[in-house]
């Protein structure tokens, strides 16, 4: 019972520093993949045609830069909660 908060501590922290630091194109590949608009689900993009408008994200491309920023502040953030989380799986290890 007490392996749990230690092993979902130590995950975020590791996806959280990965995500933080960039490893390999990570954070990148976050922004264009579930972040570009052009990869919305085809009947959401349908609906906003059909609207006669165009969905509200398409200057991804301007704001790229900016949103793998806030990707990788969100990574920097999601360590620090999984530091959180393992210093509460050992304070519960140490006490039992």
């Amino acid at each position: 019972m007490y392996l749990v908060p230690l092993l979902l501590g130590l995950g975020l922290i590791l996806v959280g520093l990965a995500l933080a630091t960039d490893h390999r194109g990570i954070a990148q590949r976050i922004v264009d993949t579930h972040l570009n608009p052009v990869h919305a689900d085809p009947s959401l993009l349908r609906t906003f045609n059909r609207l006669g408008s165009e969905h509200p994200g398409m200057d991804f491309l301007h704001y790229a830069p900016r949103q793998r920023r806030f990707v990788r502040i969100w990574g920097g953030l999601l360590s620090a909660f999984g530091l959180a989380f393992l210093a509460a799986g050992v304070a519960l290890l140490i006490r039992a």
